[in-house]
């Protein structure tokens, strides 16, 4: 948890709600996953959309392949972390971009039925995050990376979520405190916590997006978001 989301807005809509360049050319996604690129804005550019892939690759690492869980980041022990330290403490703060994520729940057959959570009152809202930079001893390429802070769930998303977990979501007011490189770290934390779940939806989707989309199983696109209209749906 979170491993999978959606960002569905289209560039103009984006734009809307945070006017900023965003670097190259976006589609909208709807089966977002690791190591796929998402939208992310950082505390350091915050001008500036930039496009990173989901999972964080540490500074140190020998290559890019994600070795561990790195797409997640526990807030309520991420200071003790000695991966994750670094990041809060150097500010390396970022917003990554969404309209929804996916959770399962195991179905009477034992098989994992997908839901999707979306916020009530806005389209397009974002997790708070952390991103670090990794280089290529060689060739001196850059490769940026992100992973979503995560927190307990609400009852809507825990009735779903087995680990009873969830992203965090912030307010637009929690955006900026978020993005601050001048506020202290205690101040920046507080935002961490769990979204209400009455400001929240869910839906019950079909199976299908259980697939990951990839290059020779493209799976991503608008029918995966269809209701399946059943009484699980709030």
């Amino acid at each position: 948890m979170c491993a999978r989301y959606t960002l569905t807005a289209e560039e103009k809509e984006i734009l809307k709600t945070h006017p900023h360049q965003i670097q190259g050319e976006w589609a909208p996604n709807y089966n977002l996953a690791i190591t796929q690129k998402g939208l992310v804005i950082t505390a350091d550019e915050p001008d500036i959309i930039q496009q990173m892939s989901f999972g964080i690759v540490p500074y140190f690492a020998e290559g890019i392949k994600l070795t561990r869980d790195t797409w997640n980041i526990k807030s309520e022990t991420a200071m003790e972390s000695k991966l994750w330290r670094p990041l809060l403490i150097h500010h390396k703060t970022c917003l990554v971009m969404a309209d929804g994520f996916y959770e399962w729940k195991k179905d009477a057959k034992g098989e994992q039925q997908p839901y999707r959570f979306t916020v009530k009152d806005r389209k397009l809202f974002c997790f708070a995050g952390l991103w670090s930079q990794w280089v290529d001893p060689e060739t001196k390429e850059k490769f940026r990376t992100y992973g979503i802070l995560t927190t307990e769930a609400n009852p809507l998303v825990a009735e779903i979520h087995d680990k009873k977990r969830m992203p965090v979501i912030l307010t637009k007011a929690e955006e900026e405190i978020w993005l601050s490189k001048t506020l202290p770290l205690d101040t920046k934390m507080t935002v961490l916590d769990t979204f209400p779940q009455e400001l929240m939806k869910r839906v019950k989707v079909g199976k299908r997006v259980n697939a990951v989309s990839t290059l020779k199983k493209p799976n991503n696109d608008p029918d995966l978001l269809l209701p399946l209209n059943t009484d699980d749906d709030l």
